[in-house]
């Protein structure tokens, strides 16, 4: 990881996507919803498979907060589990907060 990008989003969306999958390339992509799965190879039953682990989910809502959530995901549990959930108001100048931080675990 390069460290914080800092860069200004000169478009009206509301989420940037950025990836780097090594060899099979790069991807980047201004838009107003993301949902990002990474998976990693498992042994479950003897048998090797790859295993959908964590995702992050964005979106705007309809006040304009911006939501990114991130979902861990294990397959001895029945649902996934939020670990963190961040916030932000860019549209309300009367917020206090650039980016709230909300790290307790919820079941969803």
């Amino acid at each position: 990881m390069d460290g914080v990008l800092t860069t200004v989003i000169r478009s009206e969306n509301a989420l940037r996507v950025d990836c780097d999958a090594a060899t099979a390339g790069k991807f980047r992509a201004n838009t107003n919803s993301v949902w990002v799965k990474v998976g990693q190879r498992i042994r479950r039953g003897g048998v090797q498979e790859v295993w959908d682990s964590v995702a992050v989910e964005g979106h705007q809502e309809p006040d304009g907060t911006i939501v990114a959530q991130v979902l861990i995901f294990n397959p001895d549990w029945d649902e996934p589990l939020q670990i963190a959930s961040l916030r932000s108001r860019p549209r309300d100048p009367n917020s206090l907060t650039a980016l709230g931080c909300n790290l307790n675990h919820v079941s969803q």
